[in-house]
C-alpha cells in the first residue's frame, strides 16, 4: 500500500468519525411519553436547517417553563415534569433540537443548537425558568452567556455535562478507533470551530458568569456524565446547590417525583 493510499484512507476515515460524533443517536419515544406530547399544542418552526418539533401544554396567562433535552434525546424524555409544572400553574414548552427527535437535520452542534433558543423564545417566552438535562446544561449555558439569552429566574440542571470535548475519549471507546483518528478528528474540529473554540467551551468556565439560583441534580451512578462534572461545576457556581442523589443512573432523575417536587417548590421561592 503506498503512503498516498494510507493517508487517504486515513482521512476518510477521519471523515467518517466526524459525521458520527456529530450525528447524534435516535431517541425511542415511550407510549407514556408520546400521550403527553399528543395533548399538547404542537407546531413546527423553521430554522437555518429546516423545521423544529415544539409542543406547549398549559394556560397562555402563566409563566413559562421550557424544558431542554440532552444529546442523542428529545422533548418527549423530558415530559416526566409537564404534570408537576402544570399543577404548579406554569405553562410548559419543550423543543427537539436539530438533528433529534422529530426535528430535521442529520448532524449537529452546540453551536448550531445553542440560537434555536433565541427562536423559541421569541414564539414563546420570555421565561421563568429552564431545566435543561446533560448536554442540554452545557447548551444553555453556552447560549445565557455567549449569546445573551435572556435570563430566567431558576435554572436545574439534571446530570449536567461539563467539557464539550469530554465526550471524545468515550467516543473513541465505543467507535473502536485508533489514536491517530481522533487526532485528526480534535484537527477537523478545529478546522470547523475554529482553533481552541470547542475546548474553551466548559459549564465550569460559563457558570460563574451566570447570576441565577440554580438547583443541580446528579446520579453518583451517572454511567454516561460522571458525578464529578457536576461537581466541578458545582464549585465554580456560587449560585448553585448540588443534590446528589442515588440510583437513578443518567436518565432516571427525569422521572423522579421527588426531584419535580423539589423543582416546583424552588421555582415558588419555597426552598
Amino acid at each position: 500500500m503506498s503512503a498516498l493510499t494510507s493517508t487517504s484512507e486515513s482521512q476518510a476515515l477521519v471523515k467518517r468519525a466526524y459525521r458520527t460524533f456529530f450525528s447524534p443517536g435516535k431517541y425511542e419515544v415511550k407510549p407514556t411519553e408520546q400521550e403527553v406530547l399528543e395533548w399538547g399544542n404542537n407546531y413546527r418552526i423553521p430554522f437555518d436547517g429546516g423545521e423544529l418539533a415544539v409542543t406547549t401544554w398549559g394556560c397562555n396567562d402563566n409563566p413559562a417553563v421550557l424544558l431542554m433535552h440532552g444529546w442523542g434525546g428529545a422533548r418527549a424524555q423530558m415530559t416526566g415534569f409537564v404534570d408537576p409544572l402544570l399543577f404548579a400553574g406554569y405553562r410548559v414548552v419543550a423543543y427537539d433540537q436539530p438533528a433529534h427527535g422529530e426535528s430535521d437535520g442529520k448532524m449537529t452542534s452546540l453551536l448550531e443548537i445553542a440560537p434555536t433558543m433565541e427562536l423559541i423564545a421569541g414564539r414563546e417566552g420570555p421565561f421563568h425558568a429552564i431545566i435543561a438535562h446533560s448536554f442540554g446544561t452545557l447548551i444553555t449555558s453556552y447560549a445565557l452567556v455567549r449569546l445573551g439569552f435572556p435570563p430566567p429566574a431558576r435554572l436545574v440542571y439534571l446530570g449536567a455535562f461539563n467539557r464539550l470535548l469530554d465526550s471524545l475519549p468515550r467516543f473513541q471507546v465505543l467507535a473502536g478507533l485508533p489514536d491517530e483518528t481522533i487526532a485528526g478528528l480534535r484537527t477537523m474540529v478545529d478546522e470547523k470551530f475554529g482553533r481552541g473554540v470547542a475546548e474553551s467551551i466548559t459549564n465550569e468556565s460559563l457558570t460563574p458568569r451566570i447570576k441565577i439560583p440554580a438547583l443541580m441534580f446528579h446520579s453518583v451512578t451517572d454511567n454516561v456524565t460522571p458525578i464529578e462534572d457536576s461537581r466541578a461545576i458545582a464549585r465554580a457556581w456560587q449560585h448553585a446547590h448540588l443534590f446528589e442523589i442515588e440510583g437513578l443512573g443518567h436518565r432516571g432523575p427525569l422521572q423522579s417525583k421527588s426531584i419535580h417536587e423539589q423543582v416546583a417548590k424552588f421555582f415558588k421561592h419555597e426552598m
